[in-house]
């Protein structure tokens, strides 16, 4: 994938200037688990539901709120895979957590509205699909330990 001007600005603002800088960073997860994470984001970016939480949510639709400020951190899925694209999350939970943070802004919406709901959904699909993931990082830790090992 291209980088686009926002990519750009992601990098600056992250203090990455270049590939190459970005290559040398030796803090970023591995890429095994930057690519599982790109399994969910794609799932989720691509099927049916994803249109809802491509984009930050704005905060001024939540001006009916008594307090504007429970929108933690307006994020969206773009923003998402632009860290994904540049390698820019040193943990798997950092990634997880801004997911989390797309759902918890979108359960901002009424109860009934379709926005909310989908997040429901989408919300439960990736916890399930993440609980997965945890498991089978700890298995791979363990059969790296053990063979490592020659007792």
């Amino acid at each position: 994938m291209s980088r686009t001007a926002f990519q750009a600005c992601e990098l600056k603002k992250e203090g990455v200037k270049s590939k190459k800088e970005k290559k040398q960073r030796t803090d970023n997860m591995d890429r095994n688990k930057n690519m599982q994470c790109w399994v969910i984001f794609n799932r989720l970016m691509v099927g049916r539901d994803g249109w809802a939480f491509k984009q930050p949510l704005d905060v001024k639709v939540f001006e009916f709120l008594d307090n504007p400020e429970v929108v933690s951190k307006p994020i969206g899925l773009k923003d998402i895979e632009c860290r994904l694209n540049n390698c820019l999350y040193y943990k798997p939970e950092e990634f997880a957590d801004d997911m989390r943070i797309v759902f918890s802004n979108a359960l901002l919406y009424p109860s009934r509205s379709e926005i909310h709901m989908i997040a429901m959904r989408v919300s439960g699909n990736f916890e399930s699909s993440w609980k997965y993931l945890k498991k089978k990082w700890i298995l791979e830790e363990r059969k790296g330990k053990k063979s490592m090992c020659k007792c």
